[in-house]
């Protein structure tokens, strides 16, 4: 019985660290400068994910909320959480070694949800981020690995004020960006 529950265990080991597909965070979201805005969800902030596994990561899901942290209200809750549309919410492959960016869309929140938690529905996403400094960004990401089949849930880091940079991303699988001259 022993043998059986340590090799139960290390066969489970083994399949959430060799055959799961792994994805990889940018640790910073990136605005783009307002000299490079084009009217259009390419103006909006992004993160970048990259596939750093061995094997194509498949069926993947994105999901995004914004996190506002207030007062406990009547309901006892202690923060508002509001779906945050993003640019993808489904990618049929991300293909290893490559990347993707996400961006977050808050012109897509109904103003109603957002007036709800005390939030300027005009306002844009840095702008909240830099106003509300506990307020936070964290994006969820669902993906089956290529060859197993393995299914891997990925949560992302709090994407804040502190977080925020006016630039770009560095070219290829690198998540470091470049930030926009001030």
């Amino acid at each position: 019985m022993p043998t059986g529950i340590l090799t139960s265990f290390l066969f489970w080991w083994w399949f959430t660290r060799r055959l799961a597909p792994r994805i990889g965070w940018s640790d910073i979201i990136v605005a783009p400068p307002e000299t490079a805005w084009t009217g259009t969800d390419h103006d909006m902030p992004r993160i970048k994910i990259v596939n750093t596994g061995r094997r194509h990561a498949l069926d993947l899901q994105v999901w995004a909320q914004l996190r506002l942290p207030h007062e406990v209200d009547e309901a006892g809750s202690p923060v508002s959480l509001i779906e945050l549309p993003t640019s993808v919410t489904w990618l049929p492959r991300l293909q290893r070694q490559s990347y993707r960016y996400v961006r977050m869309c808050l012109g897509r929140v109904p103003p109603g949800e957002l007036e709800r938690c005390g939030v300027d529905p005009s306002i844009d996403l840095p702008t909240l981020l830099r106003e509300h400094t506990d307020a936070a960004v964290r994006v969820y990401l669902f993906a089956y690995d290529g060859f197993s089949g393995a299914r891997k849930i990925f949560v992302s880091p709090d994407y804040c004020a502190d977080t925020l940079v006016t630039g770009a991303f560095e070219p290829g699988i690198a998540l470091n960006a470049h930030p926009a001259p001030s």
